[in-house]
């Protein structure tokens, strides 16, 4: 606590000085953030094939089970997500910045919601029906495929074969959000409202703004909806985002205590992995457990900004690859897994292999599908 009391003294003269405008500059740090957030996907969905807690949602499973695979996933899982929104929320400053907001909607609705929709179509059947045939479910693709359009006691998992968003939920909110953003957003680019938000920033300091931000963000993930996709939630990370693109001295400031970031991020992951049951306090715990994700966001977001500056042609592919590899990657996990979890080797191979195999096929699978108009439309590849 020591530590954040003297972030918040320090915050006045550390901000005033450095009060740079990131407005017109490109963040290349943000697209690497992105970027490597997909390719994570990979082995955090890897991982869950090879734990049997009840509530892990995977399309296959493996007979054998890693409890250290069910740590890192665990740990993954904390700032995963966060991460991706929070990523959107500052493209979508960038995006508004060359593009109306008539422009902005259109482009929300031909990048995001029509491959949403694809994939709905095309992906996730799929994906179902590999999980219900590692099940030993006989059922042929065309009947499920009409039981995966049910929506009536449908768990929204797809692991009954009825209809589930899967991966592809966070498009879906990424959408809406885009749209319950977008007057804020407008509102937040004139000048009146530019000014009066960096007024705030002298009078209060990035780092209290910062705290009152993980504050409510807390209080938000209280709210019991849609259990850890909760929507509140998200659309603050999101809109956190672009607040944080508006005054450099956020990054500023965050590049500036990223080692602290970092030391409370390994602490509470300490206390969470060998002292839970010493809390004894589920308040406590919860609390614990969720400025633990926003200790590895700002950790991850300050040494992300220090060295992922590099503008190359590996940037650019993986850039215009990353999203159709969202999109298809869970399938191609899913069946690189259904057959590798029947080989005779330990966790430690079959998980290698598995990660290995997912990237390559899906890598190859997005160097067929972009050179194919329709479908390069349909899922949202830039040509």
């Amino acid at each position: 606590m020591s530590g954040y009391l003297l972030m918040i003294m320090k915050a006045k003269s550390y901000t005033k000085k450095n009060n740079i405008d990131i407005g017109n500059t490109r963040r290349i740090d943000l697209d690497w953030l992105r970027v490597l957030a997909v390719l994570l996907l990979v082995p955090f969905h890897s991982a869950l094939i090879f734990i049997h807690e009840p509530h892990v949602v995977m399309y296959v499973k493996d007979e054998l089970s890693s409890s250290f695979l069910n740590q890192f996933a665990g740990w993954i899982h904390g700032f995963h997500m966060p991460l991706l929104f929070y990523v959107s929320g500052a493209a979508t400053y960038f995006s508004l910045k060359k593009r109306k907001g008539s422009q902005y909607i259109k482009e929300r609705f031909l990048k995001i919601l029509i491959p949403a929709i694809a994939g709905l179509v095309f992906i996730i059947p799929l994906i179902t029906y590999i999980a219900l045939a590692a099940k030993g479910d006989s059922v042929n693709f065309g009947q499920h495929f009409i039981n995966f359009w049910q929506f009536r006691n449908a768990d929204l998992t797809g692991m009954d074969g009825k209809f589930s968003p899967a991966h592809l939920w966070y498009l879906l909110f990424l959408f809406v959000f885009s749209l319950i953003g977008l007057p804020f957003f407008s509102m937040l680019k004139k000048d009146r409202s530019t000014q009066f938000v960096k007024r705030i920033i002298d009078k209060t300091g990035v780092p209290v703004i910062i705290s009152a931000i993980i504050v409510v963000s807390v209080l938000s993930a209280s709210l019991n909806i849609l259990g850890d996709k909760n929507p509140v939630y998200y659309f603050l990370l999101f809109f956190t985002g672009y607040l944080f693109m508006m005054d450099n001295r956020f990054q500023q400031t965050i590049d500036k205590y990223a080692l602290l970031f970092l030391f409370t991020g390994i602490s509470c992951t300490v206390i969470l992995r060998f002292f839970y049951s010493l809390i004894g306090n589920e308040t406590v715990a919860f609390v614990i457990t969720n400025l633990n994700r926003w200790m590895w966001l700002l950790c991850i977001l300050g040494y992300g900004h220090r060295s992922l500056k590099a503008n190359n042609r590996l940037l650019k592919y993986l850039s215009s690859s990353s999203y159709p590899f969202y999109l298809f990657h869970l399938l191609l996990n899913t069946i690189v897994g259904f057959y590798i979890i029947q080989l005779p080797f330990s966790v430690g191979i079959k998980y290698s292999m598995i990660v290995m195999l997912t990237i390559a096929s899906t890598f190859l699978i997005y160097e067929l599908i972009k050179r194919i108009p329709v479908i390069r439309f349909l899922f949202g590849i830039k040509k």
